[in-house]
């Protein structure tokens, strides 16, 4: 347990600012205080720290070895390692101070502010707000997922121009966050599809067959994808089907985090209507129910399910925030806000308890990237088994 110490400290302190928030719910002074010492502390954490978890081994050698724009220009897409708007904001990160860690902390920072604007929007206790955002992948989206994170921070700011039947801004957005990675196309059609008020018996179908598939291991995604595997080359055939094998999900289904998700799914489905009322909207309604049907469905690959449900997991963010607001007894209210910081803390220090998560900060400690390098790949072999 003693590499998910820091991730646990840091969950455990916005867990005291979101209860001090709270106690000073009524002077706009202090909570002001508050958000600002929570950016604060999330750039601290995030920004500063070192060579953490898996994705800096691939980021930082091909950061050093980024040309100038100009020569990048003149090299064609298929030579570029990233997303042409990653590429240009890592040259200017590059530009200012040729350093990865400044690149990093540049990162970290404008997914900061985009994450608390969107927050500032949406929730009326922004500490309480990032518990549940490091207890529900955003650890791993702020660290490991450096492309991928700006593309879905960018993605949650244009969401009010939904609700709002503003398509231009919206999909200006999208096509921004589309140069930053390209899954930030899933959310293209969301435009059409995240608002609308679909029927709940055909939701409750669907959602009753996700877990009929995640229980009985129902490989409807393999079979889907053998299917054209069969029309490509055979050694492109061979490749995929290895990948398959390797990422296969094996283990016991009554996890810890399946009965969780189901019981998110049936106080989304108990509360569907207050849910809805309380935002005066269905956008996060519909991305709740997107999120656990995604990773019930392609449960059979574990990378798979979860880097796409991650597409909409901060419907959780926002989700079990609203639930607390719509239970009718004060017992049931409290025992599920309990249920949500004591399976926070576990999850963040499970899900951060391994070797690859070993944390340090670069203002305290400073390790070469050699020395790194050499732990990175001595345990990350040990890491995915």
């Amino acid at each position: 347990m003693v590499y998910a110490y820091p991730y646990l400290l840091l969950t455990l302190a916005f867990g005291v600012l979101a209860v001090c928030e709270n106690y000073y719910k009524s002077s706009s002074e202090k909570t002001t205080y508050i958000n600002v010492l929570s950016i604060i502390l999330f750039v601290f954490f995030f920004g500063l720290r070192g060579y953490v978890a898996y994705d800096w081994s691939a980021y930082c050698p091909a950061f050093n070895q980024l040309s100038d724009l100009p020569t990048m220009l003149s090299l064609p897409l298929n030579k570029w390692p990233w997303e042409p708007g990653f590429i240009v904001f890592a040259i200017f990160c590059k530009w200012i101070y040729p350093d990865y860690f400044f690149f990093q902390f540049a990162c970290s920072f404008l997914n900061a502010i985009l994450l608390f604007r969107f927050f500032r929007k949406y929730v009326d206790n922004i500490p309480f707000a990032l518990v549940m955002f490091f207890a529900m992948g955003g650890i791993e989206i702020s660290i490991n997922l450096l492309r991928n994170s700006l593309a879905i921070f960018l993605f949650l700011n244009a969401i009010p121009y939904i609700q709002d039947k503003k398509p231009l801004p919206y999909f200006t957005i999208c096509l921004l966050g589309c140069t930053f990675h390209s899954s930030c196309l899933a959310y293209i059609p969301m435009y059409f599809i995240l608002n609308r008020k679909m029927k709940y018996n055909v939701m409750l179908a669907v959602f009753i067959a996700a877990n009929m598939v995640y229980l009985l291991h129902i490989p409807i995604l393999k079979t889907i994808i053998l299917l054209f595997v069969d029309l490509l080359m055979p050694s492109t055939k061979l490749w995929i089907e290895t990948y398959l094998t390797m990422d296969a999900t094996t283990g016991s289904v009554l996890s810890i985090g399946y009965i969780e998700r189901l019981l998110t799914g049936v106080l989304l489905f108990c509360y569907m209507d207050k849910l809805r009322t309380l935002r005066g909207c269905n956008m996060f309604v519909n991305s709740m129910f997107f999120y656990l049907c995604i990773y019930l469905f392609l449960s059979e690959f574990r990378t798979i399910s979860v880097r796409c449900s991650y597409l909409f997991v901060f419907a959780y963010w926002i989700t079990w925030i609203d639930l607390t607001k719509c239970f009718t007894y004060r017992n049931n209210k409290l025992l599920f806000m309990s249920f949500i910081g004591i399976y926070s803390l576990l999850k963040v220090g499970i899900g951060n308890n391994t070797a690859m998560s070993d944390y340090y900060n670069i203002l305290f400690e400073d390790k070469t990237y050699n020395e790194r390098l050499i732990f990175f790949r001595h345990h990350f072999n040990d890491n995915i088994k």
